[in-house]
């Protein structure tokens, strides 16, 4: 996510009401047009809402001062659309994204490495019981017609709306399109849940999105809250893992994450194993001549960091005489993100976690932890029990 790609963002998101999170989410169905040629009775039906009452009041926590410290703040939910499920939330934890978000505007409630429990559904929510603990994210919905929303791609909608458009997870409720919330399998804890629906998405989708071989030799550039995940998703695929770091630290860390062979960027580099995929995981721009000197003729080059810089300076002639190829994965998709949730369950796929009490302090903690790259390696953010629902 460049900052182009912000820009851009930004940009169409500035038409929209501030005060979206007082809507109802029915504006976005298309069955109007069909309602008309039914019953009288049966249309009055499928025009009411599981909730009628008025909007509910949360406890969120808003950015403020350009993401450089969060206010408490109570906010009224929507009412419930036909597909959407009202989620009392567990916890919730910090991406790298959550800060650009943040810093970018004010008064906004981030966090979109959601988990939480259904507390009510609207009547054409088939896919997620009340009671159930669910998982969901970065993408809120989507237009659901166009064609990368037929083809299994939703996540590449250009109508999609994101966990920015609304409210997020630094709340203890929220209301989210049921047909992109995730049934958490039992087997997960919420507090290691939350990271997989992003982060886990992430890698276990350009493992899955670029059909890696099993045989293949993957390297991973980055250990931090995507890179350790990476690892050990890459490791349980059956693929040779080979961390790369500037920072040496890292080593001790990397292995245990299930990484055969540690590279560090500061050493030299000439005799290290040739990677037919590297996933780079990194918020900073890594040494490119370096990375791109790791590929094995016919490598892949998968960007799956956010950077704040809009451009990447990629060596010229091994690119072309090593017929290298580059590319991104954004989060992964629904069935990905289902299959995803089922292979870290099989294969008990658990992040790395630290823990603190949602709140003011909590927020601006683990965003300064974040922003200074001292976290180890996921900050989970846990509602306390007096917000609990």
């Amino acid at each position: 996510m460049s900052p182009s790609f912000l820009k851009a963002f930004k940009s169409s998101r500035h038409s929209k009401n501030s005060k979206k999170t007082k809507e109802t989410n029915d504006t976005k169905d298309t069955k109007d047009a069909k309602d008309a040629k039914r019953p009288t009775n049966l249309i009055k039906k499928l025009s009411s809402k599981t909730s009628t009452g008025p909007p509910r009041t949360i406890t969120a926590f808003a950015s403020a001062h350009g993401g450089k410290t969060f206010v408490e703040k109570s906010i009224e939910l929507p009412t419930l659309g036909r597909n959407d499920v009202g989620v009392a939330i567990i916890c919730c934890s910090v991406c790298y994204t959550d800060t650009l978000y943040a810093a970018m505007y004010e008064d906004h409630v981030v966090g979109h490495e959601i988990i939480g429990r259904v507390e009510s559904k609207g009547e054409d929510v088939t896919n997620v019981e009340v009671g159930d603990i669910v998982g969901f994210g970065y993408i809120r919905s989507t237009c659901l017609n166009c064609k990368h929303c037929h083809s299994g791609q939703e996540n590449l909608c250009e109508r999609r709306t994101t966990f920015s458009e609304g409210v997020g997870g630094f709340a203890n409720a929220s209301v989210w399109d049921s047909r992109f919330v995730y049934k958490i399998p039992e087997s997960i804890e919420p507090r290691h849940a939350g990271p997989l629906t992003c982060a886990g998405a992430s890698v276990f989708g350009a493992l899955y999105g670029y059909n890696v071989s099993p045989t293949a030799t993957v390297g991973v550039v980055g250990i931090g809250g995507l890179g350790h995940l990476a690892i050990k998703f890459a490791r349980a695929w059956g693929c040779k893992v080979v961390a790369i770091s500037a920072n040496p630290d890292k080593r001790r860390d990397a292995v245990a994450f299930g990484a055969h062979e540690f590279v560090c960027l500061k050493d030299s580099i000439l005799n290290t194993t040739k990677l037919d995929y590297i996933l780079n995981t990194a918020a900073n721009d890594p040494p490119w001549d370096h990375i791109i000197g790791l590929l094995e003729a016919n490598g892949t080059l998968i960007n799956l960091g956010v950077s704040r810089k809009g451009s990447m300076d990629i060596p010229h002639r091994p690119h072309l005489f090593k017929q290298l190829k580059v590319g991104g994965s954004l989060v992964a998709s629904r069935h990905v993100i289902v299959k995803m949730l089922e292979f870290a369950a099989r294969h008990n796929i658990k992040p790395e976690i630290e823990e603190l009490e949602m709140g003011v302090e909590g927020c601006n903690e683990a965003f300064h932890r974040i922003t200074h790259q001292q976290a180890r390696y996921r900050i989970v953010l846990n509602v306390p029990r007096h917000l609990t629902r």
